[in-house]
């Protein structure tokens, strides 16, 4: 190889070496300039999360601060999505034990696991109602996806939405009563975030924003607010939607992935996850939480690895 080119290909790796530097800097450190700071009263709440190990899915549990990280599922089983019970004793979550994914109930101690669904399909994105009776979930059928209910002891199995073609509904999130349930759905010429009865009825549009791609949502405690991830712009940011004022209000802005957002017990802070591009691949994601007020965040995980679907205790 003659000198001038080992130059230029010395430079090329030079110059690519430090755009990754860069860019490794531009997209982790959100937090640290003006980080949310911990308030006293987060000391007793958790949040329940998947997480990976040794190449497969698991559950875990960690504090608000970080610290004291468990894992429920030590196997070589995908354990993920999962969701607490309204009084934090059990998780609801989806495993591939059965080779295939089903609903599964375990303690939350990880003990007494128990299959909720045998649906023959792929189910994802479980919700625990409020009065603790029902799960709500999706499920794929071919190439549509609908949303169902069932009860906690695997009876009354009901299909709540009638997708076809290749129409998706998903991400179902109870309102704090029980009463109704939002999701997300394509039926449209986007897919937009609507709201039924929790029995399927009085389906209506709720939110129309073009997201092309996203739209988890989770419904508030106070029941006044949505919050949801959509894709409008070029990136997967988070946005509130005020109910009563109709009106949206913009979280993050950051042009890259964040997403899976859920609630704190007392509407003013959301658990999230960000992706981390330090290696410019999408496969390591962190949990981070936010103040919607102050819009200040917090990064609670730093394990170089894909941490998933965040859910606060109750």
């Amino acid at each position: 190889m003659s000198g001038v080119k080992f130059s230029i290909i010395l430079l090329i790796v030079v110059v690519v070496f430090a755009v990754g530097a860069a860019y490794y800097i531009t997209q982790i450190d959100y937090d640290k300039e003006n980080p949310l700071e911990l308030d006293p009263t987060f000391a007793n709440e958790k949040i329940l999360y998947s997480t990976m190990k040794e190449g497969y899915e698991t559950i875990g549990i960690i504090d608000i601060d970080g610290s004291n990280e468990i894992i429920l599922c030590d196997n070589h089983f995908n354990d993920e999505m999962p969701d607490w019970s309204p009084d934090n004793s059990q998780i609801v979550f989806i495993s591939n034990r059965v080779n295939k994914k089903e609903l599964f109930i375990m303690n939350s101690d990880g003990t007494d696991v128990r299959q909720l669904t045998n649906m023959n399909t792929i189910v994802d994105y479980p919700a625990w109602s409020p009065d603790g009776e029902k799960i709500a979930f999706s499920a794929w059928n071919n190439e549509k996806k609908d949303i169902y209910t069932i009860n906690t002891d695997g009876t009354e199995l009901k299909k709540l939405t009638e997708a076809t073609g290749k129409i998706h509904n998903e991400y179902p999130s109870w309102s704090p009563d029980g009463s109704q349930i939002v999701f997300r759905s394509d039926k449209g010429l986007n897919a937009d975030i609507y709201i039924m009865d929790r029995d399927g009825s009085n389906e209506e549009r709720l939110i129309a924003k073009s997201f092309f791609d996203g739209g988890y949502t989770d419904w508030s405690p106070d029941g006044k607010k949505i919050v949801f991830t959509t894709h409008t712009e070029g990136s997967k940011e988070l946005y509130l939607y005020h109910i009563d004022e109709n009106k949206m209000t913009r979280l993050t802005d950051n042009g890259i992935y964040e997403g899976f957002p859920n609630w704190s017990p007392d509407s003013k802070k959301i658990a999230f996850i960000r992706y981390d591009n330090r290696f410019l691949r999408e496969e390591y994601a962190e949990i981070h939480i936010m103040d919607i007020e102050t819009k200040k965040s917090r990064r609670i995980t730093d394990n170089n690895k894909l941490e998933n679907h965040p859910k606060w205790s109750n």
